[in-house]
């Protein structure tokens, strides 16, 4: 409502207001009234309008645009779930879900991403006979099943699982197919930790300065949040308190970069080539199909942390490769009060 005013003349009021009204000055009218909220209750009320007036409230104003609603963590019915991979097909790999009917952390496992990597998918298969307390736990023990068969890397024509998230489920390539089924299983049940379990040749201290990849055994590589690290960094701690000084992990958070002034290579022996395998039926041997490591999955399972654990295979025999595994992933789920 807007109220018209010259200095020198009464005041141009809204009809429907008593005749004396017109009479009052510009003056008289902004004294009796006080201004702003005043003025409103003071019309109001000569014009018989009893309702009470808010006057911090605006009528004009839409209400206040509220924050989103957070996705509610999901908790899946007490049992044991077991599902497949690729089913029907000849790279069918089993997968199974322990849900406790509580609420808690979720934990996701990935091992036989790599075949000749067997300290990790012996460690999955351990790992998937716990029986958590609160959450779920979800395994999944050997991702390229007949590469693990072969205890090869990846088998000719099938593509390389870690290298291929997403996934593509039209993909020729049969591991960029078990990538999008691995992501959908990993969207279902929207796990808070991944621990993808895999072996490396030797281990990152003993690096020289161009070790490459062949030197990252003994270390986490963590691709979370800075929230999340804490945890990684207990965990590694108490599992290195239990453990000789040669198999101390090293948590990797600058994933990307290499220490500097590292030891030279020295004479430590390389690794030797990965051995390959005749390409099964229905393979492929198209050109390398892009894509990213597990340490990629914040991307597309909201409020993930991955986790990629290497482990030493030079000098370090396969059962204790494989215990170091179960006993770093049981460690966080104890710290995750899940064990």
């Amino acid at each position: 409502m807007l109220l018209r005013m010259d200095r020198d003349r009464p005041a141009e009021l809204p009809a429907g207001l008593p005749g004396w009204l017109n009479r009052v000055s510009r003056r008289r009218f902004l004294a009796l009234s006080g201004g702003g909220a005043a003025l409103a209750a003071f019309v109001a009320a000569c014009s018989g309008d009893s309702r009470p007036t808010d006057p911090t409230t605006d009528l004009e104003a839409t209400p206040a645009s509220q924050p989103p609603t957070p996705t509610p963590e999901p908790v899946f019915a007490a049992g044991v779930e077991s599902f497949s991979l690729m089913a029907g097909t000849q790279w069918e790999t089993p997968g199974v879900a322990i849900h406790t009917g509580l609420p808690g952390s979720r934990v996701m496992v990935f091992g036989g991403v790599h075949g000749n990597e067997p300290g990790g998918w012996l460690a999955a298969e351990e790992i998937a006979r716990c029986r958590p307390r609160n959450g779920s736990l979800i395994v999944m023990p050997r991702l390229n099943r007949l590469s693990t068969q072969a205890m090869v890397r990846t088998i000719d024509g099938f593509g390389d699982l870690n290298r291929s998230y997403p996934g593509n489920p039209d993909s020729p390539l049969p591991m960029q197919r078990m990538a999008a089924e691995v992501v959908k299983v990993a969207q279902r049940y929207r796990p808070r930790w991944l621990f993808d379990l895999h072996e490396s040749w030797m281990f990152y201290n003993e690096r020289g300065a161009n070790g490459g990849t062949a030197f990252i055994g003994q270390t986490l590589s963590s691709g979370g949040a800075a929230a999340t690290i804490p945890l990684l960094q207990q965990t590694v701690q108490s599992v290195n308190s239990r453990i000789s000084q040669r198999e101390q992990f090293t948590l990797r958070t600058n994933i990307g970069g290499q220490p500097s002034g590292a030891p030279a290579a020295g004479s430590t022996p390389r690794p030797t080539a990965t051995p390959s395998s005749t390409a099964l039926p229905g393979s492929v041997t198209p050109q390398l199909a892009g894509g990213t490591t597990s340490l990629g999955f914040g991307r597309w399972v909201e409020g993930c942390t991955p986790v990629l654990i290497e482990m030493g295979q030079y000098g370090q025999d396969e059962g204790r490769r494989a215990e170091l595994h179960t006993m770093l992933v049981r460690t966080a789920m104890e710290r995750l009060e899940m064990l």
